[in-house]
């Protein structure tokens, strides 16, 4: 009764999580031309954006620490603490005529605090399956990469028929719109926090002890940070790639489309691959596409090969984030679920994004377009080797009593649905 009473949690969770990547459009997705357009440079780019993955690595850790220690704050506060800062750094950035110097610091630290709210949101989601609501994770995911599509196609036409500084009432519409969602959802802070810990777990260790003692986890941190590293150098200045080939704002608008649209399938296909292979198994095919894709980006030679190297996007980040959402809840203990989810895009999305933009925008100024998306190829490729070779017996005695949970559960949705 407790899953068909609460089936409307599904659909609140969809629409946070769509919301809150409409905003993350609306700040990290046009960041190039938000910053340009602000009168930075390619290398001052690539530091502030850099910039705030690096400071990302020490304060998600951080946010997922208050989260889980404070009684008062919950996941759901902190979310909503977290909106409220960013919405008060976007207005500032907007409305208050700052010099590159004040826009690279205010940027910086609102992107900082963008970087700790996918983990919490993760976390959010997996608290509700854990204890038992009707939700589909890799589902929700998917609405919010398929709403991120349609914002980036939207926006870019917008941009391009106005300035880039509307980005910032953009930005504060989505925001306020996204504080209405996050609010309506259940807080499950207190429940969370009566959960029985497991015996077997020796949950007085320290999130570097679990991670060094999991060789596992720790080669999909390595391989997934330098995989991402391409990525992130790719995605930030797709701006430059669309416009060497003759393209436009609205046309990057378009690339961006593709890429987050491609996203949408693979998340909504996630659970039947769930059953038929396991996370680590998923991971190493979206570490192949990792490869593929600024390969696909660097041979481009007109916009619609672009396009195609955009729509790589679903098989690897799209697969990348419910796999490694579901391998980590199934690895770490429950007490130490956030932190883990903090932990791991610490490594995965924030060390990888400030090496990305650092070295990408490094790389263009001084070598040229070519040489980054040649290097992102090779970084790619390294990352694809780490995680191609890990051996599946390592993975099954954390991760197939969860799979098999996993099963059972969208077994007996089906049933009940019918």
């Amino acid at each position: 009764m407790r899953r068909l009473n609460n089936i409307p949690t599904k659909h609140q969770y969809s629409a946070v999580q769509a919301l809150y990547w409409m905003t993350s459009c609306a700040m990290g997705g046009y960041a190039a031309v938000f910053l340009q357009y602000k009168g930075l440079s390619n290398t001052l780019i690539g530091i502030v954006v850099g910039g705030a993955a690096c400071l990302s690595m020490a304060v998600q850790p951080l946010v997922a620490q208050i989260t889980e220690t404070v009684p008062f704050l919950t996941v759901k506060k902190m979310i909503q603490l977290l909106i409220l800062c960013m919405t008060g750094l976007y207005a500032a950035l907007t409305f208050l005529p700052l010099p590159i110097v004040g826009v690279m610091a205010v940027y910086m630290a609102m992107n900082t605090l963008n970087y700790c709210m996918p983990p919490l949101l993760s976390a959010m989601g997996m608290e509700f399956i854990n204890r038992g609501y009707y939700l589909d994770f890799g589902l929700s995911r998917g609405i919010g990469s398929i709403a991120y599509a349609f914002c980036a196609a939207a926006v870019g036409f917008i941009i391009e028929k106005f300035f880039p500084g509307v980005l910032g009432y953009i930005y504060i519409l989505f925001a306020a719109l996204l504080m209405l969602a996050v609010s309506v959802m259940k807080d499950l802070g207190n429940e969370r926090r009566t959960v029985r810990k497991d015996p077997r777990l020796d949950t007085e260790e320290g999130m570097l002890q679990i991670v060094m003692k999991n060789p596992v986890l720790l080669s999909l941190m390595i391989g997934f940070c330098l995989t991402n590293m391409s990525n992130a150098a790719a995605c930030t200045y797709m701006v430059n790639i669309v416009k060497n080939l003759g393209g436009t704002d609205s046309l990057l608008g378009i690339a961006n489309f593709v890429s987050a649209a491609s996203e949408m399938p693979v998340m909504l296909l996630f659970a039947w691959m769930l059953r038929k292979r396991n996370c680590i198994q998923l991971l190493k095919i979206s570490a192949l596409f990792y490869v593929i894709k600024p390969i696909v980006l660097m041979t481009a030679v007109n916009l619609p090969m672009a396009f195609l190297g955009c729509a790589m996007q679903g098989m690897c980040f799209g697969l990348f984030t419910p796999a490694a959402v579901y391998y980590v809840n199934s690895t770490i203990a429950p007490e130490k679920r956030v932190k883990g989810q903090a932990v791991f895009s610490m490594i995965t999305s924030g060390a990888a994004t400030c090496g990305g933009n650092l070295l990408g925008g490094w790389l263009q100024d001084t070598f040229g377009l070519k040489i980054m998306l040649a290097i992102c190829v090779v970084m790619a490729f390294a990352g694809m080797l780490v995680v191609a070779f890990l051996k599946e017996e390592n993975t099954k005695r954390h991760e197939l009593p969860f799979r098999v949970k996993m099963w059972r559960y969208f077994q007996r949705r089906k049933k009940r649905m019918a």
